[in-house]
């Protein structure tokens, strides 16, 4: 083992032997049960710590990081590496500001393309970002604008102490974001010419594995509504009128839709979404069945001629997948 025997690195393992033993008397007040356990653990990450002498190179080591935000998320904090701004495929994302009171904290975080033209003012993380900090917080992230002249958007991270009284200024937050979607677009009260006259009753079904409720067998192409939504089936199952929409482009792109009755007077009848499967199974086939979704009305045969079938569908036509982080203390800037 290297010899430490300069002031810097001892003051520097010093602080890591205080931080781990100030959390760990906080956790034993907290929960005694988990409490050996809890210094087992905590204690190989500060051995790993004086092996590899400086705490910010011990946080970056994955397994180490991982076991530190598992049992003591206030030290792996403390720990993590400011890093105001992050690159990869091209993109930058950056800290510009922050504002601090009491237990929340605002952030202005901004986004913008170095290299092509990937994207535009509809650009968002699809639900892909992760918010880490030492203490029980919530947070949120909305883009709130965007400068078509640098093509760069701007949103604003939002977080908060579960203990009101907590004072966060000084601490430090992480921000990874993997997936940006952009290039969205909109289709409302888009009118679908069915023929209601040719429904049957005599229809194949199978159990949905999200909730068990009976739904149609994903069908063939029966037509297209817009590229990338495709009418696979209609029938009736147990009283109820089943639409069944084909959207392959769901899990990459957020393809979704809303269906929905309309009469001539206005009155509106919405289908209520049913799913078969979720994704990311290991198996190719179940994925796609998840792309199929049955919309159910509760209205009857014999009624549906004074119906005319919508739809809202979005769509997005741009995705990034990367590995972005930023870390940066909770102070006014």
């Amino acid at each position: 083992m290297q010899r430490i025997n300069d002031g810097f690195n001892r003051k520097h393992l010093r602080s890591i032997r205080n931080k781990v033993q100030s959390e760990l008397g906080i956790s034993l007040r907290k929960n005694t049960r988990s409490f050996a356990q809890r210094a087992g653990i905590a204690f190989a990450v500060f051995a790993v710590c004086l092996m590899t002498i400086t705490p910010a190179l011990a946080a970056e080591i994955p397994v180490v990081n991982d076991l530190l935000y598992r049992v003591l998320p206030e030290t792996a904090q403390f720990f993590k590496p400011v890093q105001k701004s992050a690159v990869d495929k091209g993109i930058e994302i950056r800290v510009e500001s922050a504002y601090v009171h009491g237990a929340k904290a605002e952030v202005l975080v901004s986004v913008r393309d170095l290299k092509e033209d990937r994207l535009d003012a509809t650009v968002d993380f699809y639900d892909s970002y992760d918010i880490r900090t030492g203490f029980d917080s919530v947070g949120t992230c909305n883009q709130i604008g965007y400068d078509e002249a640098t093509k760069t958007a701007t949103f604003l991270i939002q977080t908060s102490s579960m203990n009101p009284n907590d004072t966060i200024r000084g601490k430090k937050i992480t921000i990874s974001f993997q997936t940006l979607l952009s290039g969205k677009l909109e289709e409302l009260d888009v009118p679908v010419q069915m023929d209601w006259s040719a429904i049957s009753d005599s229809v194949k079904t199978e159990q949905s594995d999200q909730n068990g409720a009976t739904v149609l067998m994903p069908g063939e192409k029966m037509f297209n509504i817009l590229e990338g939504f495709t009418i696979t089936g209609v029938g009736y199952i147990d009283g109820k009128l089943h639409i069944q929409l084909y959207t392959p482009g769901r899990n990459q792109f957020d393809d979704h839709a809303a269906l929905y009755l309309k009469n001539e007077n206005g009155t509106l009848i919405l289908g209520n979404p049913i799913y078969r499967s979720g994704y990311n199974t290991g198996d190719p086939d179940m994925d796609r069945r998840a792309d199929y979704i049955d919309y159910v009305f509760d209205i009857s045969q014999d009624r549906l001629a004074k119906y005319t079938l919508y739809g809202d569908f979005y769509s997005a036509k741009t995705r990034v997948d990367g590995n972005w982080s930023i870390t940066f203390p909770l102070e006014n800037d």
